[in-house]
């Protein structure tokens, strides 16, 4: 299987965003915020942040939102389930079958314009793909607040849109799952559809949210950090804009095991008030962040510790910026 070239080659003008769809053989680049390597089979990618896109050494399953039926086998496009929840359920199980599966990841593929489901259970092992469209959007939409409580480790969800049901946060993570990760997806929280936090994660351990989009007016921390462990956990390049709280916060008392620092970095971040708070903890290191807060000056627009920060810069209401670490004047 042949590397290809990268994104970053001078011919950019012909690149294409990396959530579409890869065809089979072809020689396909990429560009913008998402892109990447592209392996020559067209299954496979690695994106700029190193991670592997859904490679499959393990079952395969398709959700038809639209014209699906959960009596179907759900092994084809053909014959494809209905609802989220029971396909999650049947990935779940299909993992812990046997010792044949245990080191399997699974896929789903998920369309059908937006489900409007609730999951209480997260599939272990499973990657959650979304294809098609939703409106306007070029991918699929997951509506409803979300608090999975079953034990699973490594979900991932590619190219999905989430939005709220209700004004509360809109994925709540526990120490019940650990190594759930969101890549190039949406959080919504606009109009009618008002949330908390778009994410709210407390002692999950190895949480990712790579490349994805925030916006709205979420009343809250739009990712929640609160207290435990956050081994591992990587908040990196996202966008996140039009909060009426804060941007990243760290909420309750975190902590890690030594050589797992959390990391924040490359993100941009447009809210209202605080664009990070680290939580004073020395749990996260924080890099390369560019943020604009309405608030003003330091009291108000953020709370980083400069000792474990590199090259970040904020803006505030008056349209003055500073680097932190604040870079002494010579």
């Amino acid at each position: 299987m042949k590397l290809l070239q990268s994104f970053s080659e001078s011919n950019s003008s012909k690149f294409i965003h990396w959530k579409d769809p890869l065809p089979t053989g072809k020689i396909i680049q990429s560009g913008e915020e998402g892109s990447g390597y592209f392996m020559a089979d067209g299954k496979q990618v690695i994106d700029k942040f190193g991670d592997i896109t859904p490679f499959s050494s393990g079952s395969v399953y398709y959700v038809d939102g639209n014209s699906g039926d959960d009596t179907n086998s759900g092994l084809s496009w053909e014959k494809p389930f209905k609802t989220l929840a029971y396909a999650f359920g049947v990935s779940h199980t299909d993992i812990a079958r046997g010792s044949d599966r245990r080191a399997r990841r699974n896929r789903i593929y998920i369309a059908g314009d937006r489900f409007i489901e609730t999951l209480v259970a997260f599939p272990q092992k499973t990657d959650v793909i979304g294809v098609g469209s939703c409106d306007n959007f070029p991918r699929a939409c997951i509506r409803g607040n979300h608090a999975p409580v079953n034990t699973a480790v490594g979900t991932r969800f590619y190219n999905v849109q989430f939005e709220p049901t209700t004004a509360a946060d809109i994925i709540t993570l526990t120490s019940a799952t650990t190594g759930v990760e969101v890549h190039n997806c949406d959080f919504e929280a606009s109009g009618a559809l008002i949330a908390v936090s778009a994410i709210d994660v407390t002692g999950h351990t190895w949480f990712k949210s790579i490349g994805c989009t925030y916006s709205g007016a979420f009343t809250g921390p739009v990712i929640d950090i609160g207290a435990g462990a956050v081994d591992g956990m990587v908040i990196q390049g996202n966008t996140i804009q039009g909060g009426a709280n804060d941007g990243i916060e760290v909420t309750g008392a975190t902590t890690v095991t030594t050589g797992r620092m959390g990391l924040i970095a490359d993100n941009y971040i447009q809210v209202a008030t605080f664009v990070i708070l680290d939580g004073n903890d020395n749990t996260f290191n924080i890099v390369r962040n560019r943020c604009i807060s309405a608030g003003a000056e330091t009291a108000n627009a953020y709370e980083i510790d400069e000792g474990l920060a590199v090259d970040n810069v904020i803006t505030y209401n008056d349209g003055t910026s500073v680097r932190v670490p604040i870079i002494p004047s010579s």
